[in-house]
């Protein structure tokens, strides 16, 4: 199946047209993915039409949209389903949100992984994998939270935006160790994967289903809150 993927979750954005087969294996694929100053709304839309045309095919092909629906950045979660919204439509085309850490962590294929994104407030979007395997729920902790969750007497690799930031909390931890570069961050072609894998077991809607996946309040409604509270305040 031809799987077309995006992710926008975090600084890194990416999209991806797949040729998958049935057991889950690539067998050939076009992946673009940049890491720099623009914005997802500059960059998403024309990468996947680069890698479209690279791929040597047409929307029409498309048999399934995976997208990282969240959690992560509250823009670019809106921007990435948006994005296959408006492409999936047309044709009617079956799309799944596809969890940010879940889709990450499948850049790491064996081992214990702690997918990390840099959730601001001094907490990360967080969830635990082994050899594949999810073994913990996405939640948003503090790195404290994190670590005294973190199976003991094992390495574990770290991976997305928040690993780094994650480890210099624990510098003297020989069991955590940083993904290399070619794994640590978003990557469309794991969400394609784990898009299919997801469809294959039922969780597959329509563009109308689609929905964005939060684990906190966006920042515009807890700054509403936290004015509402204020004037409360200042009214006693």
């Amino acid at each position: 199946m031809l799987v077309a993927a995006f992710d926008s979750t975090a600084v890194t954005a990416s999209a991806a047209a797949a040729d998958i087969d049935e057991n889950g294996e690539v067998r050939t694929y076009a992946l673009f993915t940049v890491k720099n100053r623009l914005t997802h709304s500059e960059t998403l839309l024309p990468m996947f039409e680069q890698a479209l045309k690279t791929f040597g095919a047409d929307v029409s092909d498309i048999g399934l949209y995976a997208v990282s629906a969240g959690p992560g950045s509250f823009t670019g979660v809106r921007i990435g389903v948006a994005t296959v919204k408006g492409l999936a439509t047309p044709y009617g085309t079956p799309c799944v949100g596809v969890s940010a850490p879940e889709a990450i962590a499948a850049n790491i294929k064996n081992g214990t992984v702690c997918a990390l994104m840099d959730a601001r407030r001094a907490q990360f979007y967080t969830a635990l994998f082994k050899n594949g395997e999810r073994i913990a729920p996405d939640s948003a902790l503090s790195a404290e939270e994190i670590y005294t969750a973190l199976p003991k007497g094992e390495s574990i690799t770290l991976c997305g935006d928040g690993a780094s930031l994650f480890k210099s909390f624990y510098p003297d931890d020989g069991s955590l160790f940083v993904a290399p570069a070619a794994g640590i961050d978003q990557n469309a072609l794991s969400v394609a994967v784990c898009g299919l894998k997801k469809y294959k077991n039922g969780g597959a809607t329509d563009a109308a289903g689609l929905k964005p996946v939060y684990l906190r309040v966006p920042q515009a409604e807890r700054e509403r809150l936290e004015r509402e509270q204020t004037q409360k305040g200042d009214i006693k």
